[in-house]
């Protein structure tokens, strides 16, 4: 209910012309090749001031399709890097772009047609630092994929919109896609590079960490629905369980750090967000022990009484997804 009053505030930022410029910066490793081109050429269509593609060096194939999609593109740059880990190649491309605002963008992320304007809009208020589009999957054929759309769609129609409405500071800015301010996370490369949460590097979790370093010093994050990119989701049980596990432990660990560190509570939205999904992770095995103990008792009305508020809440939050996907 929270939620979704504070997304009922919400409004996108008008779409203005703007001469800022803007690089997409993606770090490529073991992509599909026809994903890889695919996604260049979405990306051409929306006119960026230049695309830096940072390869890892074993990839022969999308070595091969970005140096073919190269040719009369001037505007172009190739990095073939030994380096390991995504980190690296996104501070590598941060270091050799040249204009204002970075894209940093997955290798399987494809964007529609006119958005560069749309997620260029929020810039023109000089207080956000970044910036993030709604998304969706590239294709729903599976239940896996089709389940990532109904979770996806949470962030895009309750989660985002509310955090923008409230207060413009999101709990992340997608890896997916997300711009920045390069003048901002450039004196950041170090501790990006080198951070270390409850003791741990961390490798994975990118574009929590570049939203943390930026809204901890008072910069604002802005998610602007009207620009629209799909990605590519997780076909199978096995890859979606282990994305699961792997966005919740990135989102956990960062929390985690950030509320510790105090910032998050000089905005009340955005620390009640942290704290509601971190507790959520716990109190949700409330209902099925409740369950388990009403049907060891034959207490069958409190059972369906149970069953009935599963069905009922899960219904509502999904709303807006069945509205965008009634079939």
């Amino acid at each position: 209910g929270v939620k979704k009053t504070g997304a009922m505030l919400y409004v996108p930022m008008q779409e203005e012309r703007t001469d800022r410029g803007l690089s997409i910066i993606t770090p490529v490793y073991n992509e599909d090749p026809m994903t890889f081109k695919l996604a260049l050429r979405s990306w051409e269509k929306n006119n960026p001031d230049e695309i830096i593609a940072v390869i890892d060096e074993r990839d022969k194939d999308c070595i091969s399709v970005f140096k073919e999609f190269c040719k009369n593109r001037p505007w172009t740059k190739l990095i073939v890097t030994a380096k390991i880990g995504k980190r690296q190649a996104l501070a590598d491309g941060i270091l050799e772009a040249k204009s204002p605002i970075v894209a940093l963008v997955d290798s399987d992320t494809l964007w529609d047609i006119n958005i560069k304007q749309k997620l260029l809009a929020p810039f023109s208020d000089p207080s956000i630092g970044g910036v993030t589009p709604r998304n969706h999957p590239v294709k729903c054929r599976s239940i896996w994929e089709k389940m990532t759309d109904v979770f996806w769609d949470m962030r895009n129609y309750y989660d985002l919109p509310s955090q923008t409405a409230m207060g413009s500071f999101l709990t992340c800015l997608t890896g997916r896609t997300s711009l920045y301010r390069r003048h901002l996370i450039l004196p950041k490369l170090d501790e990006f590079l080198n951070e270390i949460l409850l003791g741990k590097r961390k490798e994975s979790g990118e574009d929590k960490c570049l939203t943390r370093l930026i809204q901890k010093d008072g910069w604002k994050t802005y998610y602007q629905s009207t620009a629209v990119i799909y990605s590519v989701a997780a076909s199978d049980f096995k890859t979606f369980v282990a994305q699961r596990l792997r966005w919740t432990r990135n989102s956990h660990n960062s929390d985690l750090v950030s509320l510790l560190d105090g910032w998050p509570f000089r905005h009340h939205y955005l620390a009640f967000c942290m704290i509601d999904r971190f507790t959520t992770t716990f109190t949700m095995f409330i209902g099925p022990i409740f369950m388990g103990i009403s049907i060891y008792f034959n207490q069958w009305t409190i059972a369906l009484s149970i069953l009935a508020l599963w069905i009922v809440g899960r219904g509502i939050k999904i709303l807006p997804h069945l509205k965008r996907r009634p079939d």
